[in-house]
């Protein structure tokens, strides 16, 4: 029986992620892969697939779905056959690479390029090629590849660098956190990874300091790099001053703690440079004394670290009128999140954020305040430039006081029922009501028709009635069937969503432009820019600024959308500029079809943003949808398609 390849596995991925028929022609275009490719491997699944397990329909003209008759068997079917592909030579490029780095970072001697292509079935000219990619992706942790005659090929640079680009390629790919502890077993057998953990746990504890699961496993992998590396006789070099200035801090003495059980365990010696490496560690982790209360807490925090805090949610009420200066929790929260960060960013030190993309393509309004607001405080403060994952960790932090904002304004509709039929037909509408629009209405009670006129209105956003009501409200009135059938859902949800009045508010048919033939995103930004130039709505260097958003951090968030907009608001009102391409482009590290150049107004407020970014998120979740957006060829059938987000 055969196994599951690369291909199969990202086709299943698609294929779990609705329940709507997925053409060939739709999976093809995300994977970029022929139709024809997909329709092979198709059936090799199928083939692959018990019928009592599950089974891949195929309707013809309509497209494909998974249909699982047992789950719990499909899972054991995933995990046998993924384990199975481990030892599988790669066969796509994006696999191989990953391969090769693997094989390069974790092995000290020079690799033959003669051996390499053998292991990996490729002739030498494609395995010099993915060198080439690989020298490129080295560069930029500060390495370089060695390439020496009759040895071979090796990774060579600062023992600090090498370590790094260890945690973050080999281990930074893997999203969940057991399948990040799972791949350290590739560089110690797993009862030392065990030991590594236990040795660290009870030394947190004894030390009173509490860290994230997060922190724990960049620890776990930490000291599993340093094992294997010292073992090879490969040690870090500290700098004579900062290796005095760390002995004297609490983290020293924790680390010491944990090396000396390890080294006892493990049978291991770990020189003082490497105890003074897991210190500073130890200081980018998330910490906070256990037994702490909320003002000690803040006098354990370093008064620039406040001042940092304060001045990014100074200047995010300035731009968004969001009030984030008075929360607390917040302050305290972000600056608890922010001395440990400053550290390790002082260490040129690592953090992956296994969450990031979930991050981005969810609270999309809180990654771009954390990215354009936050990062510009950090870096004009302190002259650090921080990298996507810390600014997916602020984001989250940031989401979190929307959040509690929204639970403390309890932002729902209130409205009053109205109901001829007597007490019990009003009850049973008003539960009706709040089974369905339990977070969108806010019901405040019921009254009969002759006394609606004694109602405060001001307290009041609409009326939902079982019967006609002909006199003039100053609130919108709703008519229902007591039964409250589908149409009268259609009929509230329109009113209490706000989706279908942002889309026709944002999305101006001047600007929108369907089934156009850009390659690059260059091209695509250039041409929205010119028009924008030509309607005499921004200045000359808008095309530079957005070019400038998308280097400090991608705006493609897959599903074939991407998000662009400028670093600084240059318009008066904020609107969309909408492009549709005919073929997909690669945009970073994704393919896009759907372009959204946000064009937002200077004077942006949150009570306008973030129901719009809503929105878009809404738009990015919809697989399906995205496809019938692609199809549309008039400006009518793109709005009349959207108002289903």
């Amino acid at each position: 029986m055969g196994i599951l390849n690369a291909r199969m596995q990202q086709i299943l991925q698609l294929l779990l992620s609705t329940d709507e028929l997925q053409t060939s022609g739709e999976i093809a275009t995300n994977l970029q892969l022929s139709s024809k490719t997909v329709q092979k491997e198709m059936k090799e699944l199928n083939k692959l697939l018990s019928d009592k397990t599950a089974i891949i329909d195929s309707y013809r003209g309509k497209g494909y779905l998974l249909r699982i008759f047992d789950e719990e068997q499909f899972k054991h079917f995933l995990r046998k056959d993924t384990d199975k592909n481990d030892q599988v030579i790669p066969t796509e490029p994006e696999a191989r690479m990953q391969f090769l780095m693997e094989k390069l970072l974790l092995q000290t001697s020079y690799l033959k390029i003669d051996d390499l292509a053998d292991e990996l079935f490729v002739s030498r000219s494609t395995l010099q090629s993915d060198i080439n990619d690989i020298r490129k992706i080295v560069k930029k942790y500060h390495l370089s590849l060695e390439q020496k005659p009759n040895y071979g090929i090796k990774i060579t640079g600062n023992e600090m660098d090498i370590r790094f680009c260890i945690s973050e390629y080999v281990f930074n790919h893997k999203s969940d956190l057991s399948d990040q502890i799972t791949e350290l077993i590739e560089i110690l057998p797993q009862n030392e990874i065990e030991w590594i953990r236990d040795s660290i746990l009870t030394n947190l504890r004894k030390y009173s300091i509490v860290i994230t699961d997060i922190s724990l496993n960049n620890l776990i992998t930490h000291i599993a790099i340093a094992c294997k590396r010292i073992r090879e006789r490969e040690m870090v070099e500290i700098f004579q001053e900062e290796l005095g200035e760390i002995t004297k801090k609490k983290e020293y003495t924790v680390a010491k703690a944990i090396v000396e059980d390890i080294e006892q365990k493990l049978d291991v010696s770990f020189p003082k440079n490497e105890v003074v490496y897991l210190a500073i560690h130890l200081q980018g982790t998330k910490k906070m004394h256990s037994n702490s209360e909320m003002n000690e807490i803040e006098n354990y925090l370093e008064n620039d670290i406040q001042q940092l805090t304060k001045e990014i949610l100074r200047r995010m009420d300035n731009v968004y009128s969001l009030n984030l200066f008075q929360d607390n929790e917040l302050m305290l929260s972000l600056s608890l999140h922010l001395e440990p960060a400053i550290n390790r960013y002082k260490h040129q030190m690592n953090l992956r954020n296994p969450l990031l993309e979930e991050i981005k393509n969810k609270y999309l309004f809180s990654y771009e305040a954390a990215l354009t607001i936050a990062a510009e405080v950090i870096k004009e403060s302190l002259g650090i430039t921080i990298d996507e994952n810390e600014i997916g960790y602020i984001a989250l932090h940031f989401e979190a006081a929307l959040e509690r904002q929204k639970q403390n304004q309890k932002s729902k509709k209130r409205c009053l029922i109205v109901c001829a039929s007597g007490l019990g037909t009003a009850q049973l509408l008003l539960l009706k009501l709040q089974d369905r629009f339990y977070d969108e209405l806010n019901i405040l009670g019921t009254t009969e028709y002759y006394n609606l006129k004694n109602q405060d209105f001001d307290s009041l956003d609409l009326v939902i009635s079982t019967i006609p009501i002909f006199d003039k409200l100053p609130v919108p009135v709703i008519q229902v069937s007591t039964l409250l059938g589908r149409q009268d859902v259609n009929k509230i949800e329109k009113l209490v969503s706000l989706d279908i009045t942002i889309i026709e508010k944002y999305m101006l048919k001047e600007f929108t432009y369907l089934q156009k033939d850009f390659s690059s995103k260059e091209e695509v930004i250039q041409f929205l820019g010119k028009e924008l130039q030509k309607a005499g709505l921004v200045n000359n260097d808008f095309v530079d600024s957005v070019l400038e958003r998308e280097r400090y951090s991608t705006t493609s968030f897959g599903n074939l959308v991407a998000i662009p907009h400028p670093m600084d608001p240059q318009v008066e009102e904020t609107f969309w500029s909408v492009v549709t391409l005919k073929h997909p482009i690669q945009w970073g590290d994704k393919l896009v079809q759907f372009v959204c150049l946000l064009n937002i107004s200077e004077q942006n407020q949150m009570e306008e943003s973030k129901p719009m970014y809503d929105v878009l998120m809404k738009l990015l979740d919809n697989r399906p949808l995205i496809q019938k957006v692609l199809q549309c060829d008039t400006y009518e059938a793109l709005k009349n398609t959207l108002k289903k987000v």
